[in-house]
């Protein structure tokens, strides 16, 4: 778990997630070193995720409005990193390119515009 308090909130609605089989080979080259794709049945799993992204405001701010709800759309895989499971996010695409901006400048997000 974190050691420092949320930052940020945000609610993710109409959700879907949709995964397909893929050979390892294809994405291992993908990862940066240390990750190691989480497998079963020898099969590693990529994903889309597109979802709807509301009340997304800093802590102890209200949500600006216009700003604070836009579509979006995940890609990713599952990895482990010192035997811990976690997702490594290949590109995150938002219908709002000043979220976009924010997003890379302060978090360090691949956010791209959709």
């Amino acid at each position: 778990l974190p050691k420092h308090p949320w930052v940020m909130r945000m609610t993710w609605s109409e959700l879907l997630f949709a995964h397909w089989p893929v050979d390892p080979s294809i994405l291992a080259p993908l990862l940066p070193s240390g990750l190691a794709l989480d497998t079963r049945d020898g099969k590693a799993w990529s994903g889309i995720v597109p979802f709807l992204m509301s009340n997304i405001a800093p802590r102890f701010c209200p949500p600006i409005p216009k700003l604070s709800r836009f579509l979006e759309l995940n890609v990713r895989t599952y990895v482990t990193h010192d035997g811990k499971p976690g997702v490594w996010v290949f590109s995150l695409d938002a219908a709002n390119p000043i979220a976009v901006r924010a997003a890379r400048e302060t978090f360090n997000l691949p956010y791209m515009d959709a």
